[in-house]
């Protein structure tokens, strides 16, 4: 395939997943052996007609992740942290959840979300430099999940902890230390935390789904995250700066000659810390890890109000995809455009488990309610599978009112796995997990546990 008919090809992907998911604009960013394309689609807002452009800033969401784990590992490198330091060791007199939980919970399982601590917590501390430390006292009272380092669950307070560690051990605003190791470096003159830094620049909205069961998009209208959870979720960038940063882990820890990282802790932050992680084949320190063929593919996905974004990286084969939508709904077409360039640009694709075939009688055990503080979940057999039902509500979101979420099918995969079959979150995973006496104790649905009631 020629460069040209790929482009066309490429447009014709990304055009046809925007319609079909109503996804008023997309950018994307591939690397590819030392050849770098910027493309863009759509509207960066519906209501004004404001095109989306190459170099428009959007929302990374939880991509921001992988930047604070960098962070983190900078001060490894410089022996201000051990991985295996508990959090009490950087925070005398610091309660961790209602358990107290400092001593046992460890510097790692912070950026591995096995920390065990209720995830989604998001309270807004303000705009001001005390704001990540006040939100960090708050979690105090957090419920303790799950003993720490037994379970993965998706966990934002964790990276928000691991922001406060770090801007205690060097004395500066967590933003600033990003900006003064991370993003100056590296030349990532379009990447903010604060809003009225990005809002200088061409920025897009976000849309979200007028009806969470329907296609009409409108204008999210809370644009900023809490300075609090800034670790966890707050950069604003262009495909052309996360590039930057994708092909800088794809190299050796420098940039143009300045040492940023060392190579072991960039290559320790791609290694398998934890084996079948909910919302990947494995997880790393920070990084996603999936494997098409055999392989290795890291990357981190990040949703907000409004946007939905994905960067993948292949290291093996200098390689490098980053997707940004401003949809609420943009997860589907980011899994379908990326899934696309794998295909096209590498042959690579991701082999998927075989669905199986289960009675009722077997079905029936993991019927029933399950909670946690942001989402409810119903299931019940149906027609080989299970049905699920959502009530969730997100403290990011326009409204504190609950949203009921379209019942999905799944199919099972066997060792407590199910499968969505179809709908805007195809191929995702829903697993369960069990009390030692073989009762169900939880499951895992968005990368989160949920207690059966």
């Amino acid at each position: 395939m020629t460069d040209d008919s790929r482009k066309e090809s490429l447009d014709a992907a990304v055009r046809a997943s925007m319609e079909r998911w109503t996804v008023p604009g997309v950018a994307i960013g591939i690397w590819n052996d030392g050849e770098q394309e910027l493309h863009a689609y759509g509207l960066a807002n519906l209501e004004t007609g404001y095109e989306l452009a190459e170099d428009t800033i959007l929302q990374i969401g939880s991509i921001s992740k992988i930047f604070t784990t960098t962070l983190l590992m900078t001060l490894v490198d410089e022996g201000l942290i051990d991985l295996d330091d508990p959090v009490s060791k950087h925070l005398p007199g610091f309660r961790l959840t209602e358990d107290g939980t400092q001593d046992q919970v460890r510097v790692r399982d912070l950026v591995t979300h096995v920390s065990g601590v209720f995830g989604d917590h998001f309270e807004d501390f303000g705009w001001g430099d005390d704001a990540l430390g006040r939100y960090v006292a708050s979690m105090s009272d957090l419920r303790q999940i799950y003993a720490p380092g037994t379970l993965w669950s998706y966990t934002n307070s964790a990276f928000n902890l691991a922001g406060h560690i770090i801007e205690e051990k060097l004395d500066m605003p967590f933003e600033d230390a990003v900006r003064e190791r991370i993003f100056e470096p590296l030349g990532m003159d379009r990447s903010f935390y604060y809003p009225h830094e990005a809002i200088t620049y061409r920025v897009s909205v976000g849309h979200t789904l007028v009806d969470p069961a329907g296609d009409e998009h409108e204008v999210a209208r809370r644009w900023p995250i809490p300075r609090a959870s800034g670790p966890a979720g707050s950069i604003s960038s262009t495909v052309e700066n996360m590039l930057r940063f994708a092909r800088f882990h794809m190299g050796d820890g420098t940039w143009e000659g300045q040492r940023i990282l060392s190579d072991e802790s960039r290559k320790l932050m791609q290694s398998e810390v934890i084996d079948f992680a909910g919302l990947a084949d494995a997880w790393g320190l920070g990084w996603q890890i999936n494997y098409y063929d055999d392989t290795q593919v890291i990357g981190h996905g990040g949703a907000t109000n409004g946007f939905n974004a994905h960067l993948d990286v292949v290291p093996a084969r200098d390689f490098a995809v980053v997707v940004l939508t401003n949809s609420g709904r943009g997860a589907a077409a980011y899994r379908e455009i990326t899934k696309w360039a794998f295909e096209h640009y590498l042959g690579l694709t991701k082999e998927e488990p075989e669905a199986i075939a289960m009675d009722d009688d077997a079905l029936a055990e993991y019927a029933g309610s399950y909670s946690q503080p942001l989402a409810d979940v119903t299931l019940s057999v149906e027609d080989g599978g299970l049905k699920l039902e959502t009530v969730s509500k997100s403290a990011l979101a326009d409204t504190d009112e609950d949203r009921k979420a379209p019942p999905v099918h799944l199919e099972p995969l066997g060792n407590d796995r199910f499968r969505v079959t179809a709908g805007a979150g195809a191929g995702s995973l829903v697993d369960f997990f069990r009390h030692d006496d073989g009762s169900i104790r939880f499951v895992r649905v968005g990368g989160r546990v949920s207690d059966r009631v």
